[in-house]
């Protein structure tokens, strides 16, 4: 009798250990899947209008940077293996690069280059959903590995936030790594890897900022094998300062406040040698203005071009300016009440091209409009750290 009536003692602690248990992998699961809201997605707005290129002048200089190559960190595992840190620096300073970032997988790669900027891509899941850390404090080494829901994608970006000067989305519509849905509803970032010699995301980076991201460009050869010529000078990032000796702080204040643009080289030079790629560098023709005057949005570039192009909302085209018999050396645009940002595509005759940041409206004067911030949802925000 008294074994019997012990029993139901015992059948109760064993529930109430799978309740604890079960509440335990329920607090692990909300640990490492929190649920984000959607970030806010309008238009631009406001009475005035942030100009990236204000401060341009002729008193100033553009310099050349890939912040996209891989080296042998990783050995055998990874595509990148045949190029030590020595080969991708003596390449690219041949071609006449002043900054060049290795953005070895998960592994900030020091190097001699002056200056030194750390950064790694992030990343190992199975639809390229990468990120690069461009001025990387430390390597955060927490992924998704299968198709990332927008949660988990935030989650991510907001680690990698935490670590880093300026966060860049690489390749985003390469493989889906980024869908628009993402674009319209992520935040956090800094940057957008419009041109990579893989995939050009410029319809995505239309709908970014039709949703009110102001997400600067940025263009990267993501070279795995620097002894391929088709690997080498494809897609940079010009970027523009005023100072004889440049600090990594300049440069991330110069890529976050979008002094800089994106260079998409021409594919018939893809195979040219490092002299010819170097000469086609030094003769293609620098951003020389950006000004807003009278309403009018004025470019104006230290040599010809074939076409001007002008975008805005939704990536709808507003306006082409084009002569390719003698070819043109300034465009202009009449903004208007309906543009919420407008950005400018510039076509050369060989088929090179430079793509602008955009001017956007926003609510205070020559402050450029910030990024939302991400929220939690109620039940997964008080599990935060």
């Amino acid at each position: 009798m008294r074994y019997l009536c012990r029993m139901p003692k015992r059948h109760n602690r064993k529930k109430w250990w799978i309740i604890a248990g079960a509440l335990w992998v329920l607090i692990l699961l909300i640990r490492m899947m929190p649920l984000y809201k959607p970030a806010p997605s309008a238009p631009f707005s406001g009475p005035y209008w942030y100009n990236p290129y204000r401060e341009v002048s002729t008193e100033g200089r553009w310099l050349r940077a890939n912040f996209h190559a891989h080296s042998n960190a990783w050995g055998l595992f990874t595509n990148g293996r045949k190029n030590t840190v020595k080969d991708i620096l003596s390449k690219y300073d041949s071609l006449g690069y002043d900054i060049t970032g290795i953005s070895d997988y998960q592994h900030i790669t020091q190097t001699p280059a002056t200056p030194y900027i750390p950064v790694y891509e992030h990343g190992y899941n199975i639809l390229k959903t990468h990120q690069g850390s461009i001025g990387a404090h430390d390597v955060y080494h927490g992924d998704y590995i299968l198709p990332q829901t927008r949660s988990q994608k935030q989650h991510i970006l907001n680690k990698l936030k935490e670590r880093t000067q300026v966060l860049v989305l690489h390749h985003p519509d390469w493989m889906g790594g980024y869908s628009p849905r993402d674009m319209r509803f992520l935040t956090g970032y800094d940057c957008f890897e419009v041109l990579n010699d893989f995939w050009n995301s410029e319809d995505l980076w239309d709908v970014a900022l039709s949703s009110g991201k102001p997400a600067m460009i940025v263009g990267g050869d993501d070279a795995h094998n620097v002894f391929k010529q088709t690997d080498l000078a494809r897609d940079l990032t010009l970027i523009y300062t005023v100072s004889d000796t440049v600090k990594p702080d300049d440069i991330y204040r110069a890529l976050i406040s979008g002094a800089a643009y994106g260079v998409e080289v021409t594919r018939m030079l893809s195979r040219a040698s490092v002299v010819e790629k170097r000469r086609n560098l030094d003769s293609l023709p620098l951003l020389q203005s950006c000004k807003i005057s009278n309403d009018s949005l004025i470019v104006t570039l230290t040599g010809k071009a074939g076409e001007f192009r002008f975008t805005g909302q939704d990536g709808k085209i507003l306006k082409q300016v084009s002569d390719t018999v003698t070819g043109i050396h300034t465009a202009a645009y009449l903004l208007s009440q309906d543009d919420a940002y407008v950005r400018v595509k510039i076509a050369f005759s060989d088929s090179s091209h430079i793509y602008l940041n955009p001017v956007m409206r926003t609510v205070e004067k020559d402050m450029k409009p910030s990024m939302p911030a991400s929220q939690k949802r109620w039940l997964f925000s008080i599990f935060d750290k």
